[in-house]
């Protein structure tokens, strides 16, 4: 009984699914993620600012925020380009492609409140630890969604270059050590977690880790 309803062809064709449109949702609440970041960023309220010396101890005191901010603003700035990157090998959706990258959504959405954390309990480890598993978790959806992708030909452009895949696997693995590495140095210095947090992003902006393959 099972085996025919699953063998039965669906009603929806899925394979019409547009990544047109699933790409203009990615860019929708990318941006409003990445919007909602500096709105965590406030004077303390019982801010009592009347010379230069006033403003800047207040801004001292949230520095931790504007950290946070500043980082997270710019590593959902690489997941936004890498997942731009990787739809542009994509050329067509099944329900299961499309259904990650809504857990995928997901995660950037509640990103804000993560960097909130971060940002109001910089010295604290269970917030360091927080931000670097959130991370970790999207980076893994991210490769299944790609690891999916390679899996299924159909899903893919024409004569795709093999070193896309080995790109991908290295971006991953690097991105994975990486966060995973923060987690373990915030037992030792939550200083260093907050180094390598800032260190990630640099070789993809800087384009180095493109040059791999």
């Amino acid at each position: 009984m099972l085996k025919k309803l699953y063998d039965k062809k669906s009603v929806v064709d899925e394979s019409n699914l547009s990544p047109a449109r699933l790409q203009a949702l990615v860019d929708g609440i990318f941006a409003i993620a990445m919007t909602l970041l500096v709105f965590n960023i406030r004077l303390p309220e019982v801010a009592v600012i009347t010379n230069s010396q006033d403003l800047l101890a207040n801004l001292m005191v949230i520095w931790p925020k504007i950290f946070s901010f500043i980082i997270s603003f710019i590593l959902l700035g690489v997941f936004w380009a890498a997942h731009h990157v990787e739809f542009g090998y994509i050329k067509k959706l099944d329900h299961k492609l499309t259904w990650l990258n809504i857990f995928y959504l997901l995660f950037v959405s509640f990103f804000p409140f993560v960097a909130e954390i971060l940002g109001s309990y910089t010295q604290n480890q269970t917030a360091v630890i927080f931000y670097g598993v959130h991370l970790i978790i999207m980076v893994l959806i991210h490769y299944f969604m790609w690891h999916h992708v390679k899996n299924h030909k159909a899903l893919q452009v024409e004569n795709l270059d093999p070193r896309v895949n080995k790109l991908a696997d290295i971006l991953g693995y690097a991105a994975i050590f990486a966060y995973a590495l923060a987690i373990a140095l915030s037992f030792w210095k939550i200083e260093a977690s907050l180094i390598i947090y800032f260190l990630v992003p640099v070789p993809y902006i800087a384009g180095w880790i493109y040059r791999l393959v």
